[in-house]
């Protein structure tokens, strides 16, 4: 029974200490991903040209929302803003923007 415990503890801590570590070290990597996406976005051609600017500022709000998160250390908040980033990034890629 007190192995049992132990090992329930250790969920425990490992959920509190851990699990936050772990993000942390998620946050500048998905930021990066989506600032090399956001570069290598080819520009779209004439005549089926389309001004997305607006969608790229979003974008670029959103990771530097997401860089300001992880500097403060909310970094659950990061992940998300950052893959939020990544998920518009795919948007305007597969529609052609």
């Amino acid at each position: 029974m007190r192995a049992w415990r132990a090992v329930l503890v250790a969920v425990i801590a490992w959920s509190f200490l851990g699990a936050p570590a772990a993000l942390a070290f998620q946050c500048p990597s998905l930021i990066k991903r989506a600032q090399d996406e956001l570069g290598a976005l080819p520009t779209p051609r004439a005549p089926q040209a389309v001004n997305r600017e607006p969608q790229l500022k979003l974008v670029r709000d959103r990771l530097a929302a997401a860089q300001a998160a992880h500097d403060r250390g909310s970094h659950g908040d990061s992940v998300k803003l950052a893959n939020e980033a990544l998920e518009m990034l795919d948007f305007i890629r597969r529609e052609g923007r």
